[in-house]
């Protein structure tokens, strides 16, 4: 089985952000079920995906977006002979864990799954570039009591268990209440631990084999019991999960109980109705794997974002509008200089600034007509301006020959039409200034990655289009599979793929170096840290606001509101750090983000990353006004956000 480049990229689902590596997580779990699936048809042993799994692929066909997770169940009798073989019939990577198999690191959950990636990259490639461990959970279902009080009394033992296996865990076997609570169990049991041995795995043998109990002695219930304790409602008939069909999930085939309808109403009531698990709960599971995983790689990791205050700095870029208009405002500053010259009589002072003027006048004509073509009436007034310039250049030049150093002898008249001859040049300097501004339009460069993205941006662009004070480019820009370790692999170029009726142009033929546009906007913010694939490193938001003096990121994507506060949208908020705490945001001079709720989660989790002076500097570069993907009214306010700062001064 191998699953499509596209499964992999980050996607909005049900309102919620899934990140890549999530999506790596789960194929390299379905590779694992894969294997499971395999060596369970070979042995003609009965196994159904399980809890979410199930839920997934009965509803959706695929994972619940907010799970990170794959689990499988089997009645006992099944796990036995799963048990016997499965050694024998895995891959050399992976590993079957359970109570019996792992002394020093027992579990109730038997597992299947690998301990480490570092290994050669054909075994990185069979599961998907993941770089953590990953494994399959299988909950081993047991037969639940016929006699109730016998069920009782059962669970009441598991209970006194559970509790001590947490102190286990939490490291209190020193503790005197823990002691006390060793020798009641012993004495209630009848049994003696051996003190000379590690107590966590006798614990765990031993609320195993109570488990087992009533297996065999003719029930007609079967439950995961460590479940069960605390919710009594969760069990299945015997006979439900000993009937299979197989569905479809995440492209492959994968056996599901044939009445799953009664299993999952079991554990989920309404299971039809999706409702998002609260809290992160140590999601996603890997991260407690990061701090290993890095040692291991060790300088090969590239995968954190050392933010540094530097990063909200941006260099002085002037637009190449703003290079017109601001040479023909020193052309008007010029001219002023040579009348106040002639004033005081610095006729030599006058010819110099003239002579000057002229040359970079043409310089400038040579320039708009490289970028507009010949023709354009600011060309004209350049014409005309350099004209004037030399016939009050010619006259002067002349007096100055006739007169010697008796300029100031200079009849009224002879004077007056001189000054007339000087300041006939700033007419057209004028008429130079209100044609750059008309001719040079502010813009606007658009660098869209991905055509199934350009919604995000579509109706912003079009009230672009339709605006007679702006010229806006869409530039398609090619982005890069990436490796585990972040390498690049495959190129994409979509450009063909965007909407008909739009003039693209070709990233190869922009020179931003030579343009250098009023506003660029870009609709990935990641630059190298996203796992899963980038865009070229040219178009990295820390080159691109290089080129421009407005860098503008509009993410290409909505998900439901966020609120940090809230314990049921803690996975939400928890996946923020994939798109939030990332180089395009900081490097934007303004993030419009689909509302103010959204805002406030955006400046939250940046605190969190950067501190609450960074958070509050951030404030003021990222804007609520909406989304483009909400509707009219929303996207109104992220046109009439983006038009108040395009136009800022």
């Amino acid at each position: 089985m191998r699953l499509p480049r596209e499964f992999f990229y980050d996607e909005i689902r049900d309102g919620f952000y899934i990140p890549g590596l999530i999506k790596r997580a789960w194929g390299a779990q379905l590779s694992v079920l894969s294997e499971i699936d395999r060596i369970c048809q070979k042995n003609d042993i009965t196994y159904h995906v399980y809890a979410g799994t199930l839920l997934g692929a009965v509803r959706d066909g695929q994972c619940i977006p907010w799970d990170d997770d794959l689990d499988i169940c089997m009645l006992r009798d099944d796990f036995f002979k799963f048990a016997e073989v499965v050694k024998k019939e895995l891959p050399e990577e992976l590993t079957f864990n359970s109570i019996s198999t792992n002394q020093n690191n027992p579990a109730l959950v038997a597992a299947v799954g690998t301990a480490s990636m570092a290994v050669g990259s054909d075994i990185r490639k069979k599961y998907y570039e993941f770089l953590y461990p990953v494994s399959v959970d299988i909950f081993v279902l047991d037969d639940l009591a016929k006699n109730p009080e016998d069920e009782k009394y059962r669970k009441d033992i598991l209970r006194v268990l559970y509790s001590m296996m947490v102190f286990i865990q939490q490291e209190k076997e020193n503790n005197n209440d823990f002691q006390k609570k060793v020798k009641e169990i012993e004495s209630l049991l009848k049994i003696q631990f051996n003190k000379h041995q590690s107590l966590k795995p006798q614990f765990y043998q031993l609320f195993d084999k109570i488990c087992q109990e009533f297996n065999g002695e003719g029930g007609n219930r079967v439950s995961y019991l460590a479940d069960q304790l605390y919710d009594e409602k969760n069990w299945y008939f015997k006979y439900t999960m000993q009937k299979t069909k197989r569905i479809s999930f995440c492209g492959m085939q994968v056996p599901v109980p044939e009445d799953y309808d009664t299993v999952l109403m079991a554990e989920y009531g309404d299971y039809h109705k999706k409702v998002k698990v609260g809290g992160d709960h140590g999601y996603p599971y890997f991260k407690k794997n990061e701090k290993t995983v890095k040692g291991t790689f060790k300088e090969k990791w590239i995968w954190d974002y050392d933010f540094k205050e530097k990063d909200l700095e941006r260099p002085e870029v002037y637009s190449f509008r703003d290079i017109v208009l601001k040479t023909a405002e020193y052309f008007i500053a010029s001219q002023k200089k040579s009348f106040e010259a002639f004033v005081r009589g610095d006729f030599s002072m006058v010819l110099a600034l003239l002579s000057k003027a002229q040359e970079e006048a043409i310089t400038l004509g040579n320039t708009i007509e490289q970028k507009k073509g010949t023709g354009t009436e600011s060309v004209s007034y350049i014409e005309e301006y350099c004209e004037a310039l030399y016939h009050a250049y010619q006259l002067i030049s002349e007096l100055l020959a006739i007169e010697e150093n008796s300029m100031e002898h200079l009849s009224s008249a002879l004077r007056k039409d001189l000054e007339r001859k000087l300041k006939k040049p700033g007419y057209y300097l004028r008429k130079l200034h209100s044609a750059l501004e008309k001719e040079f339009k502010r813009q606007v460069v658009f660098l869209p990655h991905s055509a199934k993205h350009f919604d995000s941006l579509r109706p912003l662009i079009d009230s672009l289009l339709r605006a007679e004070d702006v010229e806006c480019t869409i530039i398609p820009i090619p982005y890069f599979d990436r490796l585990g370790l972040g390498e690049f692999s495959e190129m994409h170029y979509e450009g063909e793929k965007f909407p008909k009726g739009y003039s693209i142009m070709d990233y190869r033929s922009y020179d931003f170096a030579k343009e250098i546009p009023d506003c660029i906007v870009i609709n990935s913010p990641y630059d190298e840290f996203n796992h899963v694939w980038s865009v070229d490193p040219f178009f990295y938001s820390r080159e691109m606001k290089n080129y421009t003096k407005r860098l503008v990121y509009v993410p290409w994507f909505i998900t439901d509101e966020i609120d940090p506060e809230d314990k049921e949208d803690g996975k939400a908020f928890n996946n923020m750090e994939y798109y939030v705490t990332v180089p395009g945001v900081f490097h934007a001079d303004l993030t419009i983000v689909q509302s103010e709720q959204m805002k406030k989660a955006y400046l939250e989790k940046i605190a969190q990353f950067a501190g609450r002076g960074i958070s509050r500097k951030m404030s003021k570069k990222i804007s609520g006004a909406g989304s483009c993907l909400l509707g009219e009214k929303e996207g109104q306010g992220t046109i009439a956000q983006f038009r108040r700062f395009l136009f800022k001064k």
